[in-house]
């Protein structure tokens, strides 16, 4: 099975391809509004996701996430299902 994705690996891949400030209050929960990150920001986290964990992302279904941990937690699903 492929490694489990976590609130630490998104932020960081947020930080690093979005810059998303890493000390943002509530990071973790704050919409994707609220962290100022756009429809390409989200497309391209997806992308460094799939490439990173070697699975494939229903973007569909990703856009539909509000935060980081709705986003972990769609990813993580997407995991088991593949393993």
């Amino acid at each position: 099975m492929s490694q489990l994705c976590t609130a630490e690996i998104v932020i960081s891949m947020l930080h690093t391809k979005v810059g998303v400030p890493l000390e943002t209050p509530n990071i973790d929960t704050a919409s994707w509004e609220e962290l100022g990150v756009e429809s390409l920001g989200l497309s391209e986290l997806f992308a460094t996701l799939e490439h990173s964990l070697g699975i494939n992302i229903s973007f569909q279904d990703a856009l539909g996430t509000n935060n980081v941990q709705e986003l972990v937690a769609m990813v993580n699903s997407c995991l088991v299902l593949e393993g």
